[in-house]
């Protein structure tokens, strides 16, 4: 154990803190009972805003796979996975599930029958007007985009379906949303229990209410990041527009910066937090349930880890 700019460093196993990329922690356990307990009330609307026409699901993943269904993919054929960064990191929560179907490629060909357009990290998709012109069926992964959307306000409304992954914007344990945007579409039967649908919707029309508020305090917390980590020479990777929200805080690193080592120091004192593969990026949580004493110890994480290791 080790002191370090008034936080603790290295406590004993049953003493660390939990930072998550998700808002969610143990208190919310309690609070969502309460929310489902009280019959909090369905906003329908305030649902229709954000999902137009949608199905519940208990993770992105399952609302990923149905859309993939849709399709009648086989074995040779390939998903053609298109990111805001060129990047080529891909979660394997999204790789997995289209191997359940078929290939997936970073590149168009002959055998590409989907475009899966991924809206990175908060960031919106700038180019989907080419996208657009290939006439080809495509869905779009807002996931970690929730909140976001391009100069057009169409981010999600460009594609057959739109996939949501709840627990990353709300402090949920589960919970994913595919999107429907095709007029003609005929809903098929899911083994999802609609008592789950309800409760899910009950949570959803709760936190929705506080949209804006959620937007702004990711902002801000993005912001203090960059000025805490600034003498660093950490630079954020990607820069928001006033239409996109942070899902996580992602910065680049100088090279001398051992990611890997980083990734593993901060994971064993609490904080989620990954490379962003392919260079030298790495990210840490970010949302609305952070106050500024959380980013402060995260940050101290981080320098003490760079200072110990010149």
């Amino acid at each position: 154990m080790d002191f370090y700019n008034q936080f603790v460093i290295n406590p004993e196993k049953f003493r660390i803190p939990q930072y998550s990329i998700s808002p969610f922690s143990t208190e919310w356990v309690r609070k969502n009972y309460k929310i489902l307990q009280s019959k909090q009330p369905i906003d329908n609307d305030l649902l229709r805003q954000y999902f137009g026409r949608f199905l519940c699901f208990e993770t992105g993943r399952s609302a990923l796979s149905y859309a993939l269904s849709h399709y009648k993919l086989s074995e040779n054929d390939e998903v053609c996975i298109m990111t805001t960064s060129q990047n080529r990191y891909i979660s394997s929560c999204v790789t997995k599930e289209i191997e359940k179907f078929c290939q997936w490629s970073r590149q168009l060909s002959e055998k590409t029958k989907v475009i899966l357009v991924n809206h990175e990290f908060g960031t919106a998709y700038k180019s989907m007007d080419k996208v657009l012109k290939l006439n080809l069926p495509i869905i779009e992964d807002l996931a970690m985009s929730l909140f976001s959307t391009d100069d057009n306000q169409q981010t999600g409304n460009y594609g057959d379906f739109t996939i949501y992954s709840l627990p990353k914007f709300f402090p949920l344990q589960w919970g994913g949303i595919v999107k429907i945007n095709m007029p003609d579409y005929e809903k098929k039967s899911i083994n999802f229990n609609p008592h789950l649908s309800t409760d899910l919707q009950r949570l959803l029309s709760f936190y929705l209410k506080e949209g804006e508020n959620i937007k702004q305090r990711r902002k801000h917390h993005n912001a203090l990041f960059q000025h805490y980590l600034s003498c660093l020479d950490f630079k954020s990777r990607f820069e928001y527009n006033d239409n996109e929200t942070p899902s996580v805080y992602m910065c680049s690193t100088p090279p001398s910066v051992n990611l890997e080592g980083l990734k593993v120091f901060l994971q064993q004192n609490g904080v989620e937090a990954s490379v962003f593969y392919g260079e030298s990026a790495f990210f840490v949580p970010v949302h609305q349930n952070l106050n500024e004493e959380d980013i402060l110890f995260i940050v101290s994480l981080i320098k003490y880890f760079c200072d110990d290791n010149k």
